[in-house]
C-alpha cells in the first residue's frame, strides 16, 4: 500500500449544528495539491489546535497523558499511518490505523481503529509523521488546483450550505491572512483557555456564522 506524507493543515469549524462533529481538520500531501478533510468533535479538535499553534491546555486531556506517559515509559510513536476510514452505525467516524512505537531498541507495530482527530492529535503531541494510504487520498481527496485553498474550500461550502449564490464578478474576501476561519478558532480557544470567551462557543455558534459570511462578502467593516 502506497503511503503519501501529509501535514496538518489546520481546524476549522464547520457550522453543522445537527452534528456533534462541529470541527474539521485539514490534511494536505506535502506538495499541498490535496486536501483530506475528517469531521472531529470539540475534544478532539482542542489538543490539535493547541499542538500546532504551541498553546497550553489549562486542561489536559486524555491524549496528552498518553503521549506523557509513553514519553516517561521511554516509549516514542516513529510514525502513524492511516490506511482506511469508515462511518459505522450510528455515526462513528474511524480510521484504520497503523502506529509504529519503538521503545529502547525494539520497534513494534499496532493496528487499530481510532478516532481521525485523536490519531491526528497523539500524532503532533508526540511529534511523529502521519502517513495516509494513496487509496483514502483517491477515496475522499479534494483537488487543489487553480487558486483552490482549504479556506476556499470551507467558504464555499458554506455559502452553498447557506443558499447563498456570488453575484457575478464578485469574489469572497479572504483577508491578508488568507486563512481568517482557521485564524478565528485559534483566537477562540485562546480567549477561552484564559477565561475571556465562551467554555462552550457552539452556544453563539449562528452569530459566528453571520459573522464570517459578512466577511467574506465584503458586508462587514
Amino acid at each position: 500500500m502506497s503511503m503519501i506524507p501529509i501535514k496538518v493543515e489546520g481546524v476549522r469549524r464547520n457550522f453543522i449544528a445537527s452534528s456533534p462533529f462541529l470541527y474539521s481538520v485539514s490534511l494536505t500531501d506535502d506538495a499541498g495539491k490535496r486536501l483530506l478533510l475528517f469531521s472531529i468533535e470539540r475534544h478532539e479538535a482542542l489538543p490539535i489546535v493547541a499542538a500546532l499553534n504551541h498553546l497550553t491546555l489549562p486542561r489536559p486531556g486524555t491524549l496528552n497523558l498518553l503521549a506523557e506517559t509513553l514519553t516517561l515509559l521511554n516509549t516514542r510513536l516513529e510514525e502513524a499511518y492511516i490506511e482506511s476510514f469508515s462511518i459505522l452505525p450510528p455515526l462513528y467516524h474511524l480510521c484504520k490505523c497503523r502506529l509504529s512505537f519503538r521503545s529502547g531498541g525494539t520497534k513494534q507495530e499496532q493496528t487499530r481503529q481510532m478516532r481521525p482527530g485523536d490519531l491526528v492529535g497523539l500524532a503532533l503531541l508526540m511529534e511523529a509523521p502521519i502517513l495516509v494510504s494513496d487509496e483514502l487520498f483517491a477515496q475522499m481527496g479534494i483537488p487543489l488546483t487553480d487558486g483552490l485553498t482549504p479556506e476556499l474550500v470551507f467558504a464555499r461550502y458554506l455559502l452553498k450550505q447557506e443558499g447563498i449564490t456570488l453575484p457575478e464578478g464578485q469574489k469572497l474576501r479572504l483577508g491578508f491572512s488568507k486563512t481568517p476561519l482557521r485564524d478565528a478558532l485559534v483566537k477562540e480557544f485562546k480567549a477561552s483557555f484564559l477565561g475571556k470567551g465562551p467554555i462552550f462557543p457552539e452556544e453563539d455558534m449562528e452569530q459566528r456564522k453571520k459573522e464570517y459570511l459578512a466577511f467574506l462578502l465584503g458586508q462587514s467593516s
